[in-house]
């Protein structure tokens, strides 16, 4: 679950939640409202998110093998865990 939340969610929805954040103050600042879908950044804010979330895809998707040996997974030795790792 963090998984998701960390390379998806986040990274997703940190522009809109920023771009919202200050549209707020600066609406508040010049005394008018807040612009909407329209009007507004937002769909740059939303292009921002999806290239984000797909950079981070793309980052820690990548993994570390280099292509070479097999990978071990995690087994109990002597009553503790080995973690995995590629061999």
């Amino acid at each position: 679950m963090i998984r998701i939340v960390l390379e998806i969610l986040l990274p997703l929805l940190t522009p809109l939640v920023v771009y919202a954040v200050w549209s707020h103050f600066d609406a508040k600042r010049k005394g008018t409202k807040m612009p909407g879908w329209e009007e507004g950044h937002w769909f740059w804010a939303a292009i921002l998110g999806a290239a984000l979330t797909a950079a981070s895809l793309v980052w820690f998707g990548g993994g570390h093998n280099d292509g070479k040996g097999s990978y071990v997974e995690p087994h109990v030795e002597d009553g503790k865990v080995v973690p995995g790792k590629f061999k």
